[in-house]
């Protein structure tokens, strides 16, 4: 019953974490991504991840927080928390990659804008998917397959509008 309250709850995240995906405006992406990251931090507790949980609500944080400041101290600040909190915690290499691929997307979201934060943020989800894949998160795993689809489907389509902006620019 528990494990079904917790696949029941991924799947809210589910619905916040796509609709923060196609997002083009990076400001309302934040949003929907803190949002997201707080249902899948409660998603990761019932599912006895703690290495998960504790990432994750850091992510959430981490993602409000970067929308207001790109302050290179913060986003070291969160680094150095994810991994000293996360560390000590770690059973399994699975788990030290939600830990790199959160260091990633921290980075990334301090730092970069459009079509290369999303790329960074695509590098965070392959790590994600493959730990929830092992800890056997059925609603995780296909919230981070669902995130890669469709962060692929709108990088292409800021690509598109990147490049129609080129073609209609006058010489």
């Amino acid at each position: 019953m528990d494990n079904l309250i917790a696949q029941a709850i991924g799947g809210i995240a589910f619905i916040f974490g796509v609709m923060a995906f196609w997002q083009k405006d990076d400001i309302r992406f934040r949003y929907h991504m803190t949002t997201f990251c707080f249902i899948m931090a409660i998603h990761f507790v019932l599912m006895g991840a703690t290495v998960a949980a504790i990432g994750v609500t850091l992510n959430a944080i981490r993602s409000y927080l970067s929308i207001k400041t790109q302050s290179r101290v913060v986003m070291w600040c969160f680094i150095t928390t994810m991994w000293t909190m996360t560390v000590p915690n770690i059973s399994s290499m699975f788990e030290l990659m939600t830990v790199i691929g959160s260091s990633v997307g921290t980075w990334a979201l301090f730092t970069k804008k459009g079509i290369t934060l999303r790329c960074l943020i695509l590098f965070n989800s392959f790590c994600w998917v493959t730990h929830n894949i092992w800890l056997g998160s059925i609603g995780g795993s296909l919230v981070e397959i669902t995130f890669i689809l469709t962060n692929l489907m709108t990088i292409y389509r800021l690509y598109a509008i990147r490049n129609q902006k080129l073609e209609n620019k006058p010489l």
